[in-house]
Formats: C-alpha cells, structure tokens, sequence
C-alpha cells in the first residue's frame, strides 16, 4: 500500500522548520556561548553545523570575513547540497519552508552577522555584529532560490 503525498509532505500547506544546527545541539557552539532559547514545532530538518565540521569543537571565535573564503564557501555548498534536494523535494509535495538561522552568526546569520577579527596570534579582539547573512545561510538561500524553491527565513537569538 502506497502512501499518498498528504502522509508523505505532511498535508498540503504544512510548514517546515529548518534550523541552524545549534539551535537543537548547543554543544556544537564555540566554547562559552550559551545556548539560545529556541522550540520548534511541527515538522524540522536540522542543518549541519558547517564551522562544527571544518573547525572541530575546540575552535577560537571566528568573524564572517574570516570565514568568506573560497575553500570555506566550498565546503558550504558541499554540505548544502542534499539538504537542499531535501527541500525542494518538501516543497514539490506542497509544504512551506521557514528557515531559522541563528542571529550574528558567521555561518548561519540571515539576518546579521559578526564581522572584525583580523587575524593574528590568539587574543581577545573586539567584533561586532552586522547586517547581512552568514556564509553557509548565504550559500544555501542562494541554492534554493536559483532552485526556485520559495523559503521564508528569519534567525533566533537576536535582540
């Protein structure tokens, strides 16, 4: 017996959270940040952690300029590809994606992100939090919009 696309996609106009790794496992944060405060509902795909993966856990802090490098971005486009078959496979059956970064993020802002450190031998160096999307959030919005997947995204932990 086959299932019909309302079992499969969840019924036609229900919604997918798709979320930013460590807003569902904070232990993939860089040492010292708290976790941020977020429940999805419903139905959710949860990214991978693309710094978590190139960094390891034990990495320093790092700034979007630090990340937007081309090596970086490739890495990012590695991972984002079968996620993004995923939801465009979703959207095909009829549900609607909401994507949810995570606020200043380098990686995984989409609406602000840090910017600032320079480089250097390891200290305490000031950054700031920025308009504009993180590389792997950028990478992927752009995948799924050349894909003509239609998204909604906003991000988690902002203030």
């Amino acid at each position: 017996m086959g299932f019909s696309s309302e079992c499969r996609a969840g019924g036609p106009g229900k919604e997918v959270t798709v979320v930013a790794h460590c807003l569902l496992n904070p232990l993939t944060r860089v040492r010292g940040l708290a976790p941020v405060a977020f429940q999805p509902e419903g139905h959710t795909v949860q990214l991978p952690c693309p710094e978590a993966l190139y960094l390891g856990l034990s990495r320093w802090a790092v700034t979007r300029n630090q990340l937007d490098v081309p090596h970086f971005r490739r890495f990012c486009r590695a991972l984002i590809k079968p996620h993004a078959d995923l939801l465009e496979m979703l959207a095909r059956e009829g549900a609607s994606l909401r994507i949810v970064g995570l606020a200043g993020s380098p990686s995984c802002g989409v609406i602000t992100t840090s910017s600032g450190y320079t480089g250097g031998l390891p200290c305490a160096a000031e950054h700031a939090h920025v308009s504009g999307r993180g590389v792997f959030m950028e990478e992927l919005l752009e995948e799924l919009t050349r894909r003509g997947v239609a998204f909604a995204a906003e991000e988690a932990g902002g203030k």
